[in-house]
């Protein structure tokens, strides 16, 4: 490497290895009472743990009680207890599991994107900064939740849709479709990623490559029906208007949930770092739709991303953090790709990311300091060897439980190492009958029967 080489990669290098720095400063103040802190945290925890102990994908964590129709999972479905508790039944279970498994496997997709022998260490470690130097990298690597696993997964994808563009042989193209199933079993919307496959296969002229759109449609249906409990959302409720016959309700339904969440894209925001993240999903979005013909991966890329946001929009929600977990990983996908197509555009994008990055920082030490010193109650000795003490029971939480007390504390197991099934009543949705209530009364927890609630 030449001086003007070194000149010019050394002020990458020093980004790269300052944001690595304050990764590992905050990582240096876990320990091993950090706990989950979010709602959904306290899933991926449990049901987790449970598959490391039961070997059975059956959630003791669910909305219902029942959990999906195949297996028993819980609304995030199979993938995460498979890989965390998988993971686990090698290395055993403890509290940062979920936590260094999610870095772990980032770190493989950053591996594998520096161990590349074509590109130049300058396009690399533009790469390397806009996986570390995004705000949502940052912020999700000190939580329980999946979403570096979504990261690594668009990492991934870039390097197998570009293997397959220089190679076309048979190997890429299998590796490339095995690799946009196992990411739709972990979340759904990937599989939107066959809808953007024809347009990387572009130099195909057969009709087969139309084959996979109706792989987008079905798959993504067939997971959250069968293998995802079912919770109350726009889908759902449009659906059960629609076979009832009140058609003009589910119209109105549907048109509400897209003029909320186009108003919620404009306004909604939670800091100045959130609304540069917004403008930063916008611009890639936008330059990649400027620039498909340069690139089939970046073609393939915006499609996907453009099927996730209208799926967003018209189906979920485009608020309240939702909209940066189903974007992101896609955006990061179309900057890797814009590096190498539009080099000086890729610039302000990754400039505008890292600044993002950098004012997110004081929300991160705030929730760092409540992981630490949770506002959460411990869940008290004597209620963990009641509930072990209990037969097989299915125990209804009160609701006041699940926003003042650690529920990661639970036992799952009890005395005779069956299973606890826990029923948190997040939804109004039908819940299988239980045996037994977990309550607050007089400040403390209260394991009662079900039958005394009606007394």
């Amino acid at each position: 490497m030449d001086f003007r080489k070194i000149v010019k990669v050394q002020p990458l290098l020093i980004l790269v290895l300052g944001a690595l720095v304050l990764y590992i400063y905050f990582f240096l103040f876990i320990d091993g009472s950090y706990s989950p802190y979010y709602g959904d945290e306290s899933f991926y925890f449990k049901n987790a743990e449970s598959f490391t102990k039961h070997l059975s994908l059956k959630a003791p964590f669910t909305y219902s009680g029942y959990g999906s129709k195949i297996w028993g999972l819980d609304a995030h479905g199979p993938a995460y207890s498979i890989i965390y508790g998988g993971i686990s039944l090698v290395i055993g279970w403890g509290n940062l599991n979920i936590l260094f498994i999610n870095v772990c496997i980032l770190l493989i997709s950053l591996a594998l994107l520096n161990l590349r022998k074509k590109e130049t260490w300058h396009e690399k470690l533009l790469q390397t900064l806009v996986v570390l130097g995004s705000p949502f990298v940052f912020f999700y690597s000190f939580t329980f939740l999946p979403e570096l696993i979504h990261v690594a997964g668009a990492v991934f994808l870039f390097l197998a849709a570009n293997q397959y563009m220089r190679k076309s042989d048979k190997q890429s193209f299998i590796i490339l479709i095995l690799l946009i199933l196992g990411l739709g079993f972990i979340r759904s919307t990937w599989f939107f990623a066959f809808f953007g496959l024809p347009f990387l296969f572009e130099k195909s002229g057969s009709t087969w490559k139309w084959a996979f759109i109706p792989l987008g449609l079905c798959l993504p249906f067939l997971m959250q029906s069968y293998l995802h409990e079912q919770v109350p959302n726009t889908f759902s409720v449009m659906g059960e208007l629609i076979r009832s016959g009140n058609l003009s309700a589910a119209w109105e339904s549907f048109y509400f949930n897209i003029k909320r969440n186009i108003y919620f894209a404009l306004h909604f925001t939670e800091g100045k770092f959130y609304t540069l993240q917004k403008i930063w999903i916008a611009l890639t979005l936008l330059s990649s739709v400027l620039l498909f013909r340069r690139s089939s991966v970046l073609f393939f890329g915006a499609i996907t991303l453009g099927s996730i946001l209208i799926f967003n929009i018209v189906l979920y929600k485009n608020y309240d953090w939702a909209e940066l977990r189903m974007y992101t990983p896609m955006c990061l996908f179309l900057n890797l790709s814009l590096i190498s197509t539009n080099r000086n555009l890729a610039y302000g994008l990754i400039g505008l990311n890292f600044i993002s990055f950098l004012l997110v920082i004081p929300l991160q030490q705030k929730l760092l300091k409540l992981r630490i010193n949770p506002s959460v109650k411990d869940i008290p000795t004597a209620t963990v060897l009641e509930l072990e003490q209990l037969s097989s029971p299915i125990v209804l939480l009160d609701t006041v439980l699940l926003q003042s007390y650690s529920l990661s504390q639970l036992p799952i197991i009890d005395n005779k190492g069956d299973r606890i099934s826990y029923i948190l009543p997040y939804y109004e949705i039908e819940t299988k009958p239980y045996n037994y209530f977990l309550s607050i009364e007089n400040d403390h927890i209260k394991v009662s029967k079900a039958k005394i609630l009606t007394q």
